[in-house]
């Protein structure tokens, strides 16, 4: 598997010059912060595991630009990490002057996705109004690029839905999906993928379970949104994603090693040119 990786800041190189990346695997990971590990021995080790599990590609999500650079350099280092870079609702005040012409050059320098992104009406719902004007201008740079995006929503799925429906995005994908399953038909056909965590192993979470089921099956994507401290195994580390697709194909009443593979390939569709998925996962 070779990467091809330009340096930060280099002009955008033409589409013909930036060849994907190409894998094998059997389960992908949409959603992890592998730079809020302690260490680079923890993330050396967190991804052995993902390795050892078949975990082929991840994707790692920048918050703020304070962040930006430790996830480029994750993914220089590492070849199953595709880099995001984006400014999420909850670090809004940590975009300096200039931050939006920062993340454009982080992302034509190497095959990336925009996010982490969004909007959040809970945690910090009196940065709303300026959290939409930042979510807003994230889009239209991810519509520019014609990179996916990773959102970030929270008790704001009404504002959510218009936004998309004013800024017609490419391809994106809600992480740790905790909308109502009644917007889930008119999401997707937005556009919208749905990546759902393991989570959906707590019998209580009725109205997690009900989504899952109501997401069409070609856009449904896992994560493991790794790592995090003293949280159950799945969240330890991206090789937990065989944990989250095992329980969500409990639910589904699925064979799990059907649905990693459908999840692969749902992966491969979300990231576009950026990855290659070759037959035989």
């Amino acid at each position: 598997m070779r990467l091809v990786r330009a340096k930060p800041g280099l002009p955008k190189p033409a589409a013909k010059e930036r060849k994907p990346i190409q894998v094998l695997m059997k389960y992908f990971d949409a959603h992890n912060h592998l730079q809020d590990y302690q260490s680079k021995t923890a993330v050396s080790e967190a991804l052995r595991l993902a390795e050892e599990a078949g975990v082929g590609l991840l994707l790692c999500n920048g918050t703020s630009p304070g962040d930006w650079a430790k996830v480029l350099e994750l993914a220089a280092e590492h070849k199953s990490v595709i880099p995001c870079f984006g400014l999420h609702p909850w670090f809004i005040k940590e975009g300096p002057p200039g931050w939006l012409g920062v993340l454009e050059k982080s992302l034509i320098s190497v095959p990336s996705c925009v996010g982490e992104i969004g909007l959040d009406g809970g945690k910090n719902a009196t940065t709303q109004p300026r959290q939409e004007g930042v979510f807003i201008s994230q889009l239209k740079l991810a519509k520019k690029l014609g990179r996916p995006a990773c959102l970030h929503c929270v008790k704001a799925w009404g504002r959510m839905l218009e936004i998309i429906k004013e800024e017609k995005p490419g391809p994106f994908m809600f992480h740790s999906y905790g909308g109502p399953a009644e917007m889930v038909e008119e999401l997707a056909s937005l556009g919208a993928y749905f990546s759902f965590s393991g989570a959906i192993v707590d019998p209580k979470r009725e109205k997690l379970r009900r989504a899952l089921l109501a997401v069409p099956q070609g856009r449904l994507l896992f994560e493991t949104e790794a790592p995090a401290a003293d949280a159950p195994g799945w969240r330890a580390g991206p090789a937990g994603i065989a944990e989250v697709v095992s329980a969500a194909a409990s639910v589904l009443g699925r064979p799990a090693e059907e649905l990693a593979a459908l999840s692969v390939a749902n992966g491969e569709k979300f990231l576009g040119g950026l990855a290659v998925f070759p037959e035989g996962n």
